[in-house]
């Protein structure tokens, strides 16, 4: 495999028209993920965060700023990237394994090779039964699990993590953080990941950037100063506790009016 590479957003500005002219979703947002480093995005519901990950993805052309990876400039293209969404979206009619190629059949990478090494990982995960098995016959937890080995083994290097475990209830949401902490300690990818949840960034990160309200900007960036491999209690540390206070406090709403989005436009926030 090739080796991670390192993202940049550069004075990124997104904007989407209304009735009235145009709301600002993006305003200036500038962030980079270094090769290897998992790095999460917190914000408001609204804030854009979703917005952000379609402009790395290429599902949104900023009205002004660049995405670079590495030296190359991908603002506005496709295909760079794997993504994982809020929901599993496995085929129904594929088995576990087919779903768990699929980005390398779409990619056109699948071999005899990566199929063994698909099936490796789905041992390894504890779903090597389910190999043939349908996702209907999988619990939530365990769809999500299938949804992230797809995205592990696509043949793009870089991942995205969109609040990919925020329909879980709270006992199997803490069940996926602490497998995707030792997951990802062990793979070292380069990760982008939103979530709402402060907690949760912090368990799992490298670094923290915190959003504002619309018209967004970055607030803060946080660096996480616990060294990996972390354990799953220092979720108990004082320092945790009041770190987790102070990004909570930033994220408390203001008094500011935000101007409601069209229609159109809803589906592209979060």
């Amino acid at each position: 495999m090739s080796a991670d590479p390192r993202l940049h957003l550069d004075d990124v500005h997104v904007s989407f028209p209304t009735a009235g002219g145009e709301l600002s979703v993006l305003d200036g947002v500038s962030l980079t993920v270094q090769p290897g480093e998992f790095v999460s995005i917190i914000g408001p519901s609204g804030s854009g965060k979703s917005t952000l990950l379609h402009v790395v993805g290429g599902l949104v052309r900023p009205g002004s700023g660049s995405v670079r990876l590495d030296d190359q400039d991908v603002t506005g293209s496709r295909g760079h990237i794997s993504h994982m969404p809020q929901q599993p979206a496995l085929l129904p009619w594929r088995s576990v394994l087919e779903n768990v190629l699929l980005a390398q059949e779409v990619a056109r990478t699948r071999t005899p090779a990566s199929v063994e090494e698909a099936r490796d990982w789905l041992d390894r995960l504890g779903l090597g039964s389910f190999a043939d098995a349908y996702p209907h016959t999988l619990s939530g937890g365990m769809q999500q699990r299938v949804a992230f080995l797809r995205a592990l083994l696509s043949p793009r290097r870089f991942m995205c993590l969109d609040e990919p475990f925020s329909a879980l209830d709270a006992l199997t949401r803490a069940d996926m953080q602490h497998w995707l902490l030792r997951l990802w300690e062990e793979t070292r990818r380069s990760v982008l990941f939103v979530t709402h949840n402060i907690e949760e960034a912090l368990l799992l990160s490298d670094s923290v950037y915190v959003l504002s309200h619309r018209p967004t900007r970055i607030l803060q960036k946080v660096d996480v100063p616990w060294p990996r491999p972390r354990a799953e209690d220092v979720v108990d540390h004082p320092d945790f506790i009041r770190l987790r206070r102070e990004l909570a406090a930033l994220l408390r709403p203001t008094d500011a009016v935000h101007p409601a989005l069209p229609a159109h436009a809803t589906s592209e926030l979060s």
